[in-house]
C-alpha cells in the first residue's frame, strides 16, 4: 500500500476553515497550510504566503472553535496575544527545535534564503468569533520590519457577503450628523454626449476631518466597492500619508501631495448655486469610495490618534450614477462604471487584474452561461442544477441573501449548489494547470488570472483595427472550461488523501498538468462535462502521478522552499523531462 492509500482523505477542520475564509478574500498568493503550534513557547503559525511583488510575508492564525454553536465575542487582548504568537515565531524561529519533516521547515527555508527580501510582515487572524470594537491591533515591529495585523471575524465575512445590499442603502447626512456640508463644482457635460444622463460629476475638496468622521461611523461599508477594500494604513504610501499629517509644517501640503479620493453615489441632497457651478453637498445615498480607500483609512488612523485635521483638505471627485434601478442591465452598467473609475483613477497602489477585468465581455459571457446552462442529468431525469460562476467576490452569497429565507433560498441552493460554486481565480488556476502551466498556477490567483486572460484574449480584448476578429464565447467552449475544473477537482480529491499540510496545491497543479501531457489525448473534455466527472479508470493513474509529483517536488527542491521552487518554469521543465517516460507506462 503506497503513501497515498495510507492517509485519510479528510481535510482537518482547521484547514477547511482556512479555505472557507479565503473564498472571501482575493489574495494574490494561496497560503500554504502548516499548522505549527508550540504552546510551551507561546508560538503559533497555521499558514503562510509570500508576495514577491510586495516583499511581504503573510502569517495566518486560525482562531477556530468547531464546537461553538453561537459566535462569541473576542477581545482586543486575545487578538493581540494571537498576533504575538506569530510574531514570536518570526523573531525566534532559528532557535526553535523542529522536526526536519514538519511542513514548517519550508517556511524556515524561505526565511533563511538570502535572495528573499522581506520588507513587510502581515499577520492575519481568521476567527469564527466577532470583534466588537473593531479597533486596530497594534503590536510592535520586529527585526525593524513593518508589522501589520488584520482581523477577519464573522462580522467582516458578513459585510463582504452583504455589501452590495447594504452599501446602496447607506444614507449619510453630513449636515445633520456632523454639522458640516462640503462644496464641490459641477462639471458640465459636453453638448453632444453619449452618457444619456446616466451620471453627474462633481470635483473639489472635502475636509479631512469630515471624511474621518464619516469613516469612523460607517467604517468599511464606505469602501466595499473599492477594488482594494478593507484596507488598513500600511506600506510606504500610507506611511507617507501618516507622516505628512503628523508634521505641522507639511500638513498644509497634503492636498498637493495626495491624489485624493474618487467616489460614487446613487443620489443625494445637493444644493445648486444660481450664480455658479458650485454646489453644496448636504447628504449622499449609497456613497462609496471606489478609489482612495487607503488614503481614507490613513486619515482615519491619524484622526483616531489625535492628529488635528481641521485645516487639512482632500481632493474629491464625486459621480452620481443615475442608472434606472429596475432596468435589466442597471447592475452591469453600474459595475462597469465603478470598475473603470477605479482603474483610471488609481495611481497609488497595485490593483488586482482579476478585479479590473471582472467586467470584460469574456467574464460577463461566462457568468451568462453559468446562469443558463444546465448540468446534464445522470439519471435520465430533468436537469436541476447549474454551475455558478462568481464574477465578483461574494456574488453567490449576495444572490442567495436577496431571496427570502425558506423556500426561495432552498430553491436557489438546489439550482446552484455550493459544490458547483466557482470563482474567477480558481477557474484561471485550473485552466492553466491543465494547459501545461502548473508553475503559473502555483504563483497564485492573480498571476494565473493574468495569464488566463492573455491566453483567451481573443474573446474579450479589442486590438486596434481588429474588432471584427473578436471571438464569441460559445456554450461548448464554456462546457470545456468547466470540464477542466472538474478534472482539477478530481485530482484534488485524490491528492487530499496525501494528508499534506504544506504544498498540496502545487501537487494538484503539477499532477493535473502531467495527466494532460501524458494522457490528454485520451481524455475528452466534452465527455467530462456530460458525465460531470472523470472516469474512475483514471484514479490509479492520478494516484501514481501524484505520488511521483510529491517525491519530485520534495527531492528536486533541495534547500529551496518547495512552494517557491514550484513557481519556477524550470521546475516544470525538469519534472516533465525526468518523469514523462516513467509515467507513460502506467496504462
Amino acid at each position: 500500500m503506497n503513501e497515498i492509500e495510507k492517509q485519510t482523505s479528510k481535510t482537518s477542520p482547521f484547514e477547511a476553515f482556512l479555505e472557507e475564509y479565503l473564498t472571501y478574500m482575493e489574495t494574490p498568493h494561496s497560503p500554504t497550510y502548516v499548522e505549527f503550534y508550540r504552546p510551551n513557547l507561546n508560538i503559533q503559525v497555521d499558514a503562510y504566503s509570500y508576495d514577491e511583488d510586495e516583499n511581504e510575508l503573510n502569517l495566518y492564525i486560525m482562531d477556530f472553535d468547531e464546537f461553538m454553536e453561537v459566535p462569541e465575542e473576542i477581545s482586543m487582548t486575545t487578538l493581540k496575544d494571537l498576533a504575538n504568537k506569530a510574531k514570536r515565531f518570526f523573531s525566534q524561529y532559528s532557535s526553535i527545535p523542529i522536526d526536519p519533516s514538519h511542513p514548517i521547515m519550508d517556511l524556515i527555508k524561505l526565511l533563511d534564503d538570502n535572495s528573499i527580501e522581506i520588507e513587510k510582515l502581515t499577520i492575519t487572524i481568521f476567527s469564527n468569533r466577532y470583534y466588537r470594537s473593531n479597533k486596530l491591533i497594534d503590536i510592535t515591529s520586529t527585526k525593524g520590519i513593518e508589522t501589520d495585523v488584520q482581523v477577519w471575524d464573522v462580522d467582516r465575512i458578513y459585510q463582504v457577503t452583504s455589501s452590495d445590499q447594504e452599501s446602496s442603502s447607506i444614507v449619510i447626512d453630513f449636515q445633520k450628523e456632523f454639522e458640516q456640508a462640503f462644496e464641490l463644482m459641477y462639471v458640465p457635460q459636453p453638448k453632444q454626449t453619449n452618457s444619456n444622463g446616466t451620471f453627474d460629476c462633481y470635483i473639489g475638496f472635502i475636509s479631512a476631518e469630515l471624511l474621518a468622521k464619516a469613516y469612523d461611523k460607517w467604517g468599511p461599508k464606505l469602501v466595499e466597492r473599492n477594488v482594494r477594500s478593507f484596507l488598513q494604513a500600511k506600506g510606504s504610501t500610507n506611511k507617507g500619508i501618516r507622516d505628512t499629517l503628523k508634521n505641522d509644517n507639511e500638513k498644509e501640503m497634503f492636498v498637493v501631495y495626495n491624489n485624493g479620493i474618487s467616489s460614487v453615489a446613487h443620489n443625494g441632497d445637493i444644493i445648486s448655486s444660481p450664480d455658479s457651478n458650485l454646489v453644496k453637498v448636504h447628504s449622499l445615498e449609497g456613497w462609496q469610495i471606489v478609489n482612495g480607500g487607503q488614503t481614507t483609512a490613513s486619515i482615519h488612523q491619524a484622526y483616531k490618534s489625535g492628529v488635528d485635521l481641521s485645516d487639512v483638505y482632500v481632493q474629491t471627485k464625486l459621480t452620481i450614477l443615475r442608472v434606472e434601478e429596475n432596468s435589466d442591465n442597471a447592475r452591469l452598467i453600474e459595475e462597469d462604471m465603478v470598475s473603470k473609475i477605479s482603474k483610471y483613477a488609481n495611481t497609488q497602489n497595485k490593483i488586482n487584474q482579476s478585479d479590473l477585468l471582472a467586467n470584460t465581455r469574456f467574464m460577463s459571457s461566462l457568468e451568462h452561461f453559468s446562469r443558463s446552462v444546465w448540468i446534464p442529468s445522470q439519471d435520465k431525469r430533468k436537469s436541476e442544477s447549474k454551475w455558478y460562476f462568481e464574477r465578483a467576490r461574494g456574488q453567490y452569497m449576495v444572490d442567495l441573501n436577496r431571496r427570502k429565507k425558506g423556500k426561495e433560498q432552498t430553491e436557489f441552493k438546489k439550482e446552484f449548489p455550493k459544490d458547483f460554486l466557482l470563482n474567477k481565480v480558481d477557474l484561471a488556476k485550473n485552466f492553466m494547470s491543465w494547459e501545461g502551466f502548473p508553475h503559473v498556477s502555483s504563483k497564485g490567483g492573480e498571476e494565473a488570472f493574468k495569464k488566463f486572460m492573455e491566453f483567451n484574449k481573443s474573446y474579450w480584448k479589442y486590438e486596434q483595427g481588429s474588432e471584427d476578429d473578436l471571438k464569441e464565447l460559445t456554450g461548448s467552449l464554456y462546457k470545456e472550461l468547466i470540464a477542466r475544473v472538474i478534472i482539477n477537482r478530481k485530482v484534488q480529491d485524490i491528492v487530499n488523501a496525501l494528508g499534506l499540510k504544506g504544498y498540496k496545491a502545487n501537487v494538484v497543479y503539477y499532477t493535473t498538468a502531467m495527466l494532460k501531457l501524458v494522457y490528454g489525448d485520451s481524455i475528452n473534455l466534452t465527455e467530462t462535462w456530460d458525465k460531470q466527472g472523470l472516469s474512475d479508470k483514471w484514479d490509479d493513474v492520478i494516484k501514481e502521478i501524484a505520488q511521483t509529483t510529491l517525491e519530485f517536488l520534495r527531492d528536486s527542491a533541495g534547500e529551496q522552499n518547495v512552494t517557491q521552487w514550484a513557481k519556477k518554469e524550470q521546475c516544470w521543465i525538469q519534472f516533465h523531462n525526468k518523469c514523462k517516460k516513467q509515467l507513460q507506462s502506467i496504462v
